[in-house]
């Protein structure tokens, strides 16, 4: 007898321990379920609640800090968003869930915080130290800004060179102008010419009065709006860029070039507005206007004087800008004919851009895909670039033309 109560004794011990063990494996497979949907889901994340909730491939890779990547649906997920400091590392293709095809090394650094560097207590001679923070070959190195440019934004004298730290696998401090290069990938200038992302040269004129979609994205979208003159016996308006709405989440920026009948280079004549509201950027000191809105940081700095300024919307683009005039020999060489009283101040721009999509439109945007293939002749002196009736917008405020992809959040009207 005794010997059988042992027996089933030992026998409900062993149920026990099995029904134990049942649990346990169903809470592992549950939490393994739950972080994982998908394939490779989370992998390499740090912090607490990573990865959770994504379905697709590849989602909220290397992310660090908390609630990375939630509820990403599509392919290359978990793109910065709620990351602490973000993805560590440059080029890292984020939020393009475009069938995971982002390969046209357009796509920026996908720091959360806007940086893949921490500043350090500058040396004693003014210079400024960066501490990188980009995984691969610069991860957790020193750069000192050169004695030739000791700061990032000179202050005293914005003319100066600027000290222009890269952390990835270049990994160097070296100093560069804060200005619009011309001649450089995205730019825009003179009457208008671009550089493409596949730095082909090309015209577009558009029409004197219009305004045209430069860059539609799924979250970007840059209108321009043209003034211009045509001259008597010309079969086409000679045309610049007087404008430029930037329009990203529910905001709209606006720079503009103020019409000015005689030019000064000591008068500023930029125009800037924020949803609206007219910005005022301080001539001296800082010399600074910044704002944090959505997690998103837009920040507008001198970078001259006057009539120079940069534009940085943190995740989607920088805009180096300068207002410059029609002068006379320019007027008389070209034969603009330009009327009298209006020195034609106009913008030269050169585009930053940062995870732009792989179906990016616009005139410029479309030359940022990994497919583009440049239709302009090659070998002549202004090689031309159509295409006015797809990329004309009703208003410089209007995100709608025929190609255009970027739609405002619902209950949000344009200015």
């Amino acid at each position: 007898m005794f010997q059988f109560k042992s027996f089933e004794m030992a026998a409900r011990k062993s149920y026990i321990l099995a029904a134990i063990f049942i649990v346990l494996l169903c809470t592992e497979a549950t939490l393994v379920r739950g972080a994982n949907s998908g394939n490779n889901s989370g992998n390499g994340n740090s912090g607490s609640n990573n990865g959770s909730g994504n379905t697709g491939n590849n989602n909220g890779n290397g992310n660090t800090g908390t609630n990375n990547g939630n509820g990403n649906n599509g392919n290359s997920n978990g793109n910065g968003n709620n990351n602490g400091n973000g993805n560590n590392g440059n080029n890292n293709g984020n939020g393009n869930g475009n069938n995971g095809n982002n390969g046209n090394g357009n796509n920026g650094n996908g720091n959360g915080n806007g940086k893949d560097f921490d500043d350090l207590t500058p040396l004693a001679s003014g210079q400024e130290r960066q501490l990188c923070k980009a995984k691969g070959n610069c991860y957790y190195k020193t750069l000192t800004c050169p004695s030739e440019c000791a700061q990032k934004k000179p202050k005293k004298n914005k003319k100066n060179k600027a000290c222009y730290v890269d952390c990835s696998s270049k990994c160097e401090a070296v100093c560069k102008w804060r200005k619009a290069n011309c001649d450089g990938y995205g730019s825009l200038c003179y009457d208008p010419r671009f550089v493409g992302g596949d730095g082909v040269m090309f015209y577009f004129h558009g029409a004197k009065g219009g305004s045209f979609a430069i860059v539609s994205d799924d979250n970007l979208h840059i209108n321009a709006h043209f003034i211009g003159t045509r001259p008597q016996g010309r079969t086409r308006d000679y045309t610049w860029v007087q404008s430029l709405a930037v329009m990203f989440d529910a905001h709209t920026l606006v720079i503009s070039a103020k019409r000015v009948s005689h030019w000064d280079d000591k008068i500023d004549v930029l125009s800037i507005r924020w949803d609206g509201d007219r910005v005022d950027l301080p001539l001296d000191g800082d010399a600074e206007w910044e704002t944090n809105v959505e997690e998103r940081k837009v920040a507008i700095e001198r970078t001259d004087d006057t009539n120079n300024v940069r534009v940085s919307v943190a995740g989607l683009l920088q805009m180096d800008i300068k207002v410059r005039p029609i002068g006379k020999q320019e007027n008389k060489v070209h034969n603009y004919q330009l009327p009298e009283k209006d020195a034609f101040a106009h913008l030269e721009t050169q585009f930053k851009f940062k995870n732009l999509s792989d179906l990016v439109e616009g005139v410029l945007g479309k030359t940022y895909r990994p497919d583009y293939v440049s239709p302009v002749k090659r070998g002549v002196p202004m090689p031309m670039m159509g295409g006015e009736d797809k990329y004309q917008t009703p208003s410089l405020f209007s995100p709608l033309c025929r190609v255009c992809r970027f739609q405002r959040p619902s209950g949000v009207a344009s200015i």
